[in-house]
């Protein structure tokens, strides 16, 4: 007896898992060059034609990955969207957290991937962007805003504010480990997190969350 419809698309969304799974690892490989769709077959142990088959192009294939890369954040990322603590101990607690993703679980090997096949390209960049970039931003952009509205912040553009508050942890993490620049001048991204809380904090807090 022949298998359901829904038996052979649960099969073949696991078999997707399966090849992303082998070609993430090729792809995000420090001191490697950015593989080919041959060099991705071999890493998956398929095939050129059974990629095509489960995706499409070289390109198709990244923007799977990035977006199932996305999915597995979001539940980390809702998490970091609101907090209860105290304005000072909410910025702190959500710069130690990225901080950690960045130097412990493998975040900023994410944003290089994002960035480094996206710049100028039509299809990856936007599903960077929409799958890892936008997300992280959007969740510290809710997290501020909750602030603001229990008048522990400023008003001001929470947007603008996030982009300010997440901006220099991900240039240092990059500046450091994907780039070589500890090499030249490090820099302690912990001690960073920790100063650029305590600025952020000095500017935007209010009269009442500085009482």
């Amino acid at each position: 007896m022949s298998r359901t419809r829904g038996a052979k698309a649960a099969d073949h969304e696991a078999r997707r898992a399966a090849l992303l799974a082998a070609m993430h690892v090729r792809l995000v490989a420090p001191r490697l060059q950015p593989p080919s769709l041959r060099e991705l077959a071999v890493a998956a142990g398929v095939t050129l034609p059974t990629l095509a088959h489960h995706f499409g192009k070289r390109e198709d294939i990244v923007a799977a990955l990035i977006a199932e890369l996305g999915r597995r954040g979001a539940p980390h990322l809702a998490e970091a969207a609101a907090s209860d603590l105290p304005f000072a101990q909410s910025i702190a607690g959500l710069l130690a957290q990225v901080t950690h993703g960045l130097t412990e679980q493998g975040v900023a090997a994410l944003h290089v991937l994002g960035l480094r096949e996206g710049l100028r390209q039509d299809r990856i960049g936007p599903a960077y962007v929409e799958a890892i970039l936008e997300p992280t931003l959007a969740a510290a952009e809710a997290r501020l805003a909750g602030h603001i509205a229990r008048g522990e912040m400023i008003a001001t553009d929470p947007r603008h504010a996030a982009i300010a508050l997440i901006s220099p942890l991900l240039v240092a993490a990059l500046h450091q480990q994907e780039l070589g620049g500890a090499a030249v001048r490090c820099l302690d991204l912990h001690a960073l997190a920790h100063d650029h809380g305590a600025a952020f904090v000095r500017a935007y807090a209010t009269e009442a969350a500085t009482a």
